[in-house]
């Protein structure tokens, strides 16, 4: 695991749901929901919490884990996400970069746990790995098909598959994360997750929604 650091980012300026990563969810909230996971998951993680938030760094340090102080600069609504993501590279010294993020709750631990295991056996044939869902919908762009013939109808289940990049867990070497800005590299192993696993919040309603399947799979186990 040495080689390896769980980076955490929470920035304070969340605009459609306001401080969600702190906010009450179910009995905990996300922030410490992901701490939780990481550490039930592996023995003894290196774990960095990037965050301009006050209550974020209280709870990292109440988790015994690595903080870092992220500059305001790095934490607006405004800067480019490739330019957090070489800050980000720029304040570890592990070799591979585990990223994490908070707003993806229903990711269960055997598929981080297969992320991690298959990428660890496979470094020598992938430069990285991310998760994706996979979408086979009748898709449309600008008022024309993009992925069908409107004029041979197939069902839904003979689609082309289009993976969907969801950022619930990806690996990538830090040094390319740190030069191109970029959690994933040009041969990244895309790990598929099923629904509800891959669900991201963004919105007021995709919270409720998040910890309604949450309390429900709690009940189930």
């Amino acid at each position: 695991m040495k080689d390896f650091v769980f980076i955490i980012p929470v920035r304070k300026g969340s605009q459609r749901v306001i401080d969600k990563n702190i906010k009450k969810f179910h009995n905990t909230n996300l922030l410490q929901l992901k701490i939780n996971q990481i550490k039930r998951i592996f023995k003894k993680p290196e774990i960095l919490l990037s965050t301009d938030c006050k209550k974020s760094v209280k709870i990292g340090k109440k988790n015994k884990i690595n903080i870092d102080i992220r500059p305001k600069k790095y934490a607006t609504s405004t800067i480019p996400m490739k330019e957090v993501y070489k800050y980000l590279a720029s304040r570890v010294k592990n070799k591979y970069i585990c990223y994490v993020n908070v707003t993806s709750p229903l990711i269960s631990d055997k598929s981080i746990k297969k992320a991690y295991n298959f990428f660890n056996k496979n470094k020598q044939k992938y430069d990285s790995l991310t998760t994706v869902h996979i979408i086979q919908e009748y898709m449309w762009f600008k008022g024309k098909a993009i992925n069908y013939n409107p004029n041979n109808h197939p069902r839904s289940q003979n689609l082309k598959k289009i993976y969907a990049l969801n950022f619930a867990f990806s690996i990538v070497k830090s040094n390319f994360m740190k030069k191109e800005g970029k959690i994933f590299g040009n041969k990244f192993y895309p790990l598929v997750l099923n629904s509800p696993e891959h669900f991201d919040i963004d919105e007021k309603s995709d919270f409720i929604l998040a910890e309604l399947i949450y309390k429900n799979i709690k009940k189930i186990h």
